[in-house]
């Protein structure tokens, strides 16, 4: 049965997720802690959901920022060797052996244009959506993890709906005003 994991994406950059050529990749986030992370726990098949946090850098809570169908998982070090062209997030760190990259080609990345979770179908939905604070959540049932993707599906096309909501500056594009993307229209 495939899991849904929630989180917070803290800070949206435009590199963790990745959502750029035509595929999405979560490398090189939520590590550092003692604890195992979505990137260790995903197995192809499970969802991925980042949503807003409070800060500038991020869409604000109530908020999705990109969900992702996990197709592949790789070990970093070979994404680093074969993806290396991506820069931004496929440059070798320290301690590579032990880690992993989530690659999706069915994804849809919203960014500066979250959408609002409160669209998201609540029928076998028992809790809310998002995890605030660190960690993440995967308590979701089969059931309400089919009506999310088909809802992603029958709403959204695949693919990149905005840009970050704070673009890394090697992406080279606009900035959104810190006091527009708090308010949720950036």
């Amino acid at each position: 049965m495939p899991k849904l994991y929630s989180y917070v994406v803290d800070h949206d950059h435009g590199f963790a997720p990745c959502p750029f050529g035509g595929f999405c990749t979560l490398a090189k986030c939520k590590y550092g802690s003692h604890k195992r992370n979505i990137v260790e726990m995903a197995d192809e098949g499970d969802w991925i959901a980042g949503t807003g946090g409070v800060k500038d850098e991020s869409a604000g809570h109530g908020k999705l920022i990109y969900a992702m169908r996990v197709d592949e998982k790789i070990p970093l070090a070979d994404y680093c060797q074969h993806y290396n062209g991506r820069r931004i997030d496929a440059v070798p760190v320290k301690h590579m052996s032990d880690r992993y990259a989530l690659l999706s080609y069915h994804y849809f990345y919203f960014g500066r244009n979250a959408i609002d979770i409160s669209k998201i179908p609540r029928k076998h939905l028992n809790h809310r959506f998002e995890k605030r604070g660190p960690g993440y959540r995967c308590d979701f049932s089969e059931e309400f993890i089919n009506d999310f993707a088909k809802w992603l599906e029958n709403n959204f096309k695949v693919g990149v709906h905005g840009p970050p909501c704070d673009p890394h500056s090697e992406l080279d594009m606009p900035k959104c005003p810190p006091r527009v993307r708090r308010k949720g229209h950036c």
